[in-house]
Formats: structure tokens, C-alpha cells, sequence
């Protein structure tokens, strides 16, 4: 074998190393997020750093302090369920009561501690397709 040669099949085998440690000994929680439902977390006994939950805001739960107009709690619910979310930040403009929001962040003794507040309003990007001329 030729060092060209030598070379290639060195790094190859590095590349290949890296990929393997990454996806199978290195399990490092703070790399991925996992989609929760708020059943799974009422379940849930020990504290979670990256989660994202999505669900409606119960009506009527939106605290917004006085002292400080970005910080709000509120409650997401999916059926029955309900968890508590502090967020702290700019809310979206369709931040309302039983307005559809994902939220990323932390789960603490029964708080989402949100880093991340999103609406969702799929109808609002609709057109009126009734209307469209054909090409």
C-alpha cells in the first residue's frame, strides 16, 4: 500500500469511528428534544431538560404580571389533562385562550419552564381556494 492509499483508508476508518460514537456510545440528552404529550408528563416523576409540548391554552389560565409584561403562566391541555407553563419572552400575536401552541423547554416539579412559545393557525395562511382560476 502506498501512503495515498494509507492515508484514505486512515481517515475512513476515523469517519467511520466518529459516526459510531456518536450514534451509539454517546448519549447526550441535550442534543435531542422528544415531543411530549401532557398525559406523559403528569406521568413523569424526575425532571426532563428538553422537551417540546404541544396543546391548546385553557381558557382562562393566562397570568400576565403586572410588574413585568413578558413573564406569563399559562395552562396547555390536551382532553382532560393540563400542565402549567412559565414563559418569559414576547408572546405571538395569536396568543389567546384555546389557541393550538407548541412550547419548548424544561419540566421541573410540574412547571414547563419554556424557552420557546409558538401558536399554530393553520387557517389563517389559507387562501380562499373557491376562488382560484385554474392554469
Amino acid at each position: 500500500m502506498n501512503k495515498v492509499s494509507t492515508s484514505i483508508f486512515l481517515i475512513f476508518i476515523v469517519i467511520v469511528g466518529w459516526i459510531v460514537y456518536l450514534t451509539n456510545i454517546k448519549q447526550d440528552d441535550s442534543l435531542t428534544m422528544k415531543y411530549y404529550s401532557v398525559q406523559e408528563l403528569i406521568n413523569k416523576k424526575s425532571d426532563i431538560s428538553n422537551i417540546k409540548l404541544g396543546g391548546n391554552i385553557k381558557p382562562n389560565s393566562i397570568e400576565i404580571s403586572e410588574d413585568d409584561q413578558l413573564e406569563a403562566f399559562f395552562y396547555v391541555y390536551q382532553n382532560q389533562d393540563s400542565v402549567k407553563v412559565y414563559y418569559y419572552g414576547i408572546r405571538p400575536d395569536l396568543f389567546t385562550d384555546d389557541a393550538e401552541v407548541v412550547v419548548s423547554g424544561s419540566y421541573s416539579n410540574n412547571l414547563i419552564t419554556a424557552k420557546e412559545l409558538q401558536t399554530k393557525c393553520a387557517s389563517r395562511y389559507e387562501g380562499d381556494l373557491k376562488n382560484v382560476e385554474k392554469i
